[in-house]
């Protein structure tokens, strides 16, 4: 008798929770971009809330490299802005491109 209870006890409480575990893990790795963002128009704000790893100060970088040496013509053009460089660029390149576009 101790046994079918314990037997349903695990049924109740401990497979649920090992359901719930994965499928909110699977869920979290989701993630939906509806449009990309423009490198040569994007302002401060949007960059900075595009791509973990670039914040405010990295955003306004990239806005002032711009400036200086005008448009970007390719996503990886960001490895020549101080602050972001070649290593920041190849460890996120596939999000980069994902997320960034330059017209």
């Amino acid at each position: 008798m101790k046994r079918r209870l314990l037997g349903l006890a695990l049924c109740f409480f401990v497979l649920p929770a090992f359901s719930q575990t994965s499928l909110s893990g699977n869920l979290s790795k989701v993630s939906v971009i509806d449009k990309q963002i423009n490198l040569n128009t994007a302002d401060i704000k949007t960059l900075s809330k595009s791509i973990k790893g670039i914040g405010s100060k990295r955003a306004e970088a990239i806005i002032t490299y711009r400036q200086k040496h005008g448009n970007f013509k390719s996503v990886t053009d960001l490895a020549h802005v101080p602050g972001l460089g070649q290593k920041f660029v190849n460890s996120h390149a596939d999000e980069l491109q994902r997320i960034f576009i330059v017209e």
